[in-house]
């Protein structure tokens, strides 16, 4: 147990240098760039009917780069896990804008330059609606974070353990993103298509938030503490449900979730203020 913790402090040490930031910068910017140029020699006719080169397009160099930086923001997700719940859920709701700036900027590859906007008013409209989505759940995330008031609800005496039990909750998260992105990449291989299982990681997200909560039963008493952390894990559902919804569905599940985060934190921060106030009225 206390192998494994080391190893997660010493990875997450290492992914929050400046070392580790710099080198995500080249390598998103390298794919970017080197995925452009192979669809560029795939319009020229260099690869022929080649498997997988011959299927790469431009729109690809964008929907690469930005697979690569969601993979990246999951690995970040994971070492937040142990500093608090609320940190784990704002987190959450940052990945899932941009998997709707993602969506958006997927459906350049369904218009044609050959066809009136008439024939692609609904793939205007789906890239359209996904943007505005992202756009007003970066602004509802500013909102959530400054709502935040962080407090110790785990006693000093307990709250190490806790923070370890955290640690080896999130490194299992870890391994099984792994896991699934060898899967989506291997299903990539095999068949040409590409489809990152974004659901599979909140399933995971969902599971281990369950554990958290039911471990925290042990270290957190007061009933709004455990009312938060409980509809926190709902607020994870509520984000997988929206990511394997259809079309403009999934838009109104994801500010919904994104609202009801909101309206946990400040409906528990008046809870706290409205308890104080009670106990200081009967103490004079």
């Amino acid at each position: 147990m206390k192998s494994a913790i080391g190893i997660f402090d010493s990875l997450q040490k290492v992914w929050e240098s400046k070392v580790a930031a710099r080198n995500m910068s080249y390598f998103l910017t390298g794919v970017f760039v080197g995925t452009a140029i192979l669809a560029f020699a795939n319009q020229a006719g260099w690869f022929g009917t080649h498997f997988l080169l011959s299927k790469i397009v431009l729109t690809d160099a964008i929907e690469f780069s930005f697979n690569f930086l969601l993979f990246f923001e999951m690995i970040g997700l994971t070492f937040v896990i142990p500093q608090s719940i609320a940190n784990s859920i704002g987190k959450q709701f940052q990945i899932m804008s941009l998997i709707f700036l993602r969506t958006s900027f997927e459906e350049l590859s369904h218009l044609s330059l050959d066809s009136g906007f008439e024939e692609q008013a609904g793939t205007v409209a789906r890239m359209g609606v996904d943007a505005l989505a992202a756009l007003l759940i970066f602004a509802l995330i500013g909102r959530y974070y400054g709502l935040q008031k962080h407090r110790q609800i785990v006693e000093a005496t307990e709250k190490t353990r806790f923070v370890n039990l955290k640690k080896l909750v999130a490194a299992g998260v870890l391994l099984g993103l792994f896991y699934s992105v060898w899967g989506d990449l291997k299903h990539y291989l095999d068949t040409g298509d590409f489809h990152p299982s974004y659901h599979r990681f909140y399933l995971m997200l969902i599971f281990a938030d369950t554990v958290l909560m039911l471990s925290a039963f042990r270290y957190v008493i007061h009933f709004p503490d455990v009312f938060r952390y409980s509809a926190f894990v709902l607020v994870t559902i509520f984000i997988r449900i929206a990511l394997m919804a259809p079309a403009y569905y999934n838009v109104l599940l994801g500010l919904a979730a994104v609202l009801f985060g909101i309206g946990v934190v400040y409906l528990h921060n008046g809870y706290l203020d409205g308890r104080l106030k009670y106990i200081e009225a009967h103490r004079s």
